[in-house]
């Protein structure tokens, strides 16, 4: 079977002099090599170096869509505990992508306070 994964997402910009300024991709396929799914809720601290993401039982990580669910803070994301940061979700926003190869332990951590972390990501 072929692309199982379909991912969609726009982004908007408008402010003062600057005209409407737009990217629509409405619908994106990928195939998924895995058969695995993790979906879960977890709570980030604000522990030095952050927290693994729990990936369950997949075998890599590959497409997420990761929602935080603090109204005040922010989580930003690591490739790997003590690792790398390479994304930060606002707080009540979200991020959609693909970890690269090399990403097999993602991990993420809370400014000032913990915060709810809910993400659903597919094996590849």
């Amino acid at each position: 079977m072929a692309n199982e994964i379909t991912v969609s997402g726009s982004l908007s910009v408008a402010k003062g002099n600057l005209g409407a300024e737009s990217l629509a991709i409405s619908t994106f396929r990928a195939t998924m090599a895995g058969n695995k799914v993790t979906k879960a809720v977890q709570s980030i601290p604000t522990t030095a170096g952050g927290t693994a993401i729990k990936l369950g039982d997949l075998a890599s990580a590959g497409y997420y869509i990761m929602k935080n669910l603090d109204p005040t803070n922010y989580v930003e994301l690591l490739d790997s505990v003590s690792g790398t940061k390479f994304g930060q979700i606002d707080p009540g926003g979200f991020a959609l992508g693909k970890f690269s190869s090399n990403v097999t332990a993602p991990a993420a951590i809370s400014h000032t306070a913990a915060c709810l972390l809910e993400y659903e990501i597919c094996e590849l």
